[in-house]
Formats: structure tokens, sequence, C-alpha cells
């Protein structure tokens, strides 16, 4: 790969020597052909792939992505303003290295901490099934559920003491094209994008007899937003996205539902209440479980898409709130069902039907009123189109208009081809 060395000596051209704090440097000055010579900094083909961490590390693994957004509240609702332009992401890996890994690890640590360095995102990482030969400027991997950038770093890994960076000049649905041929001869490698990245809390080691765990927290410093990859798969509800996957299991749902008020207590008489708000917080902690890479590709870019707290969406509740006791018609706007209280616990709440043959329904229930049998009577806000009996129907549950409860979300890597996506809300008013 054609590179320069910024060293104390002067500007000299060959391979980088990345046991040195020398700047390397790839330079495509010419189209179609590659020339070395002094770095010209303040032209944008001028690309600095820094010393990358080489240790593969443990599932699993964590990732966080935090946004920063302001909320305006008021009593009868909110504005939200995104004042960052990208997610910072960052990374908890944990490497476990023999004596001899060790001694290397811990020179990288001494030399680099404090400076950038490149880090690999193992759980975007694809293992090559093919070899690789050292002429090889194409590498054979699917890039459609991945963050793979243009001039951006890749990593092609059999282990910690054989590997090379490169820097990428395409991507291609199926493949990826470097400036230059990797100059290894691979055996089935594995292809990790890199990101570069700060170690603000240094490396941490547990050190026993025969190996060593090393804990870093990676800090990217290369975040982009990837809102404009993301195309809604999702039905719309009054121009929202609806989630149509119920959370699994994997945590439990947990749900708080307070309203914010202030006490005033002098301490001798009634405590007086004053609430803040017109409308109560409903908080979920849901969490999914996403496959990889295709899943979690896809929750990424849906969650870049809401931009932290400022956008929000509808989730269902996916429990069976409302039993249908009888036929709706298609052009009826009223429904009878099983009580769950007072009929003021129906009005201006939202609700979806959903049907055996896959279709979902989204209504206002606008009134209610009690019926006889321990049934009510509730008024939606426009007929279905279509009738429904109540064996016809799946779930029929309640829908909030909620938004992210925090600006950081967690992704756990914990399996090798799954993740769990943690994602706290707050209902907001409709």
């Amino acid at each position: 790969m054609a590179t320069v060395s910024v060293d104390p000596v002067g500007i000299t051209t060959g391979a980088p020597v990345l046991g040195s704090p020398a700047v390397a440097l790839s330079i495509a000055v010419v189209p179609q052909s590659i020339a070395t010579g002094a770095p010209v900094l303040d032209r944008a083909d001028v690309v600095v792939l820094p010393e990358t961490w080489p240790f593969r590390a443990r599932f699993p693994l964590a990732e966080t992505l935090e946004w920063m957004t302001e909320v305006l509240g008021s009593r009868t609702g909110e504005q939200r303003l995104a004042l960052r332009s990208a997610p910072r992401q960052s990374f908890s890996y944990s490497v476990r290295l023999s004596i001899a890994d060790y001694a290397r690890g811990a020179a990288f640590a001494r030399r680099r901490v404090g400076t950038v360095i490149g880090v690999p995102v193992w759980a975007e990482g694809i293992d090559l099934a093919v070899d690789i030969a050292a002429t090889a400027s194409i590498l054979p991997v699917d890039t459609t559920a991945g963050d793979w950038r243009v001039n951006g770093g890749v990593m092609i890994w059999e282990r910690s003491d054989k590997f090379v960076v490169a820097r990428i000049t395409s991507v291609s649905p199926d493949s990826l094209e470097l400036l230059a041929p990797i100059g290894l001869d691979f055996q089935k490698p594995a292809i990790i994008p890199l990101r570069f990245a700060l170690v603000p809390e240094g490396f941490s080691v547990d050190r026993n007899t025969t190996y060593s765990d090393v804990g870093t927290k990676f800090l990217v410093t290369d975040n982009i937003d990837l809102a404009a990859a993301y195309v809604s798969t999702y039905p719309k509800y009054q121009g929202l996205d609806v989630v149509t996957e119920a959370p699994l299991l994997v945590a439990n749902v947990s749900d708080s539902i307070v309203r914010s008020m202030e006490l005033n207590d002098n301490g001798f008489g009634p405590i007086v209440v004053e609430t803040l708000r017109s409308y109560v917080d409903f908080g979920q902690t849901v969490s999914f479980m996403e496959s990889r890479p295709s899943g979690v590709w896809k929750r990424r870019k849906w969650l870049h898409s809401l931009r932290g707290k400022q956008k929000p969406f509808w989730l269902p509740t996916f429990n069976q709130d409302i039993l249908l006791q009888a036929n709706i018609g298609a052009a009826a706007t009223t429904a009878l069902v099983r009580s769950i209280g007072h009929p003021s616990s129906y009005i201006g709440r939202h609700v979806m039907i959903l049907l055996k043959d896959g279709t979902r329904l989204q209504r206002q229930i606008t009134n209610a009123g009690a019926s006889d049998g321990g049934n009510d009577t509730i008024v939606i806000s426009s007929s279905l189109g279509k009738s429904a009996a109540p064996a016809d129907v799946a779930l029929f549950c309640f829908i909030s208009r909620v938004r992210l409860n925090s600006d950081s979300v967690s992704i756990d890597h914990k399996y090798i081809d799954a993740s769990v996506v943690n994602i706290p809300v707050i209902e907001v008013p409709a």
C-alpha cells in the first residue's frame, strides 16, 4: 500500500512502522494510480489509519449509542431539540491475553493511551469461508448489513500477530475495494470494519499466572448519522412508525406509571399537591432480541432516525387489554368490549386491532359508556372498513405515543449471532 511515514528524521516512503508513534498516511493523488510523497494535509484525499488494537474481543460485547436532546416541557406537552448531529458510539471490550500477548498489549497501551487508535467493530465482523491472496485488492463480503465506509478502514485478521489494516475506496453490496493489494496471504480471515477511537479510561488489567484479562472502553471519534439510510418498514399511524415486534422476554418489561408533581409540605398542616403536567408519565424499558448482522443493522438505523429523545413513535402494549364481545360491522364506529373499569379509562386513548389474517388497524377511542353484563361500549374515531368477529381478533391492545426516555441506548452483543437492544421509553401526548 502506498504510504508515507512521518518521523523525527523526516519524510520517507515505505510501509508504516506500527511499533513507533509515526503517522501512517494512505494517499491517492492521481485517479487510477497511486503515488508516494509528502502528505498534503489540506487535501480531502488524505486518510489517516491509526495503529489498531489487534486482539479479538470476547463475547459478550457492550455497545452504547448516545445522543443529546434538550426537552422543553410544559403542562400539556413538550418540544424536543436534537443537539448532536450523530450519536456517540462506544464499545466496552474484554480480551484474554497469553503472557506473550500481554507483553505486546501492555506495550501498545503505554505507547497509544491518550491518542486516537483503530478499534475493530467485532460485532459487525464477517468470517470468510475462503482464503485471501496477498495480491487481492477486492474482498468478497456482504456489506448490506453493516457500517462499511468509503475512505474508512478495514482489518483483515487471522490472529493478533497476523493482520492487515487497509483503506476502503469503494463499497459494493457484495464486496469491498481497497486502495492497494493487502500484501499477505490469509487463510479464511475475519473482515472487520474499523473505527477511530479514544481510550479515555485507559486499560484495566486483571493478571493471572497464565493469562491476563484486559478491559477497555473505546470512545469512537468518527461518528456518523445513519438516519438517511433508514427506510421504514413499519406501518404508519398519524404519520409515525408503529412498532410491530413484541418485546421478547430476554428481560422483564419494566413499567412505571407516575405523574410529575410538587408536594407542598410545611410540616404542620396537610400536604398540598400541585401537578406539573396534565398527563401521566408512563415509562417502560423494553428489550428486543435482534439477529446479527441484519436485525441489529435494521434496529440501529431505526434508532438513528429517532435522533435520541426527539422523534416519537407508537408502541403497543402487546397485552390483550381489550376483549371484543360482539361482531363489529365494516361501517360501525362502536364496539362492545369487556369492561376494564370506569368508562373514562378508555376516552382519548389509542388502540391497535391485530386480526388473525395479519391486518393491523389503529384507531382512537373518542367516547365510552357502561353496558349490561360487565361490558362497555366504546366509540372509535372511524370505522374499520371491514367486519371483525371476536374469533377474528388476535390482539386488541392499547398503543402509546412514546419517545426514548434516555439519550443513551445500550446494545448487548451477548451471543455470536444475536444481540439484545435495550430501549427506555416514556409516553408523550398524542
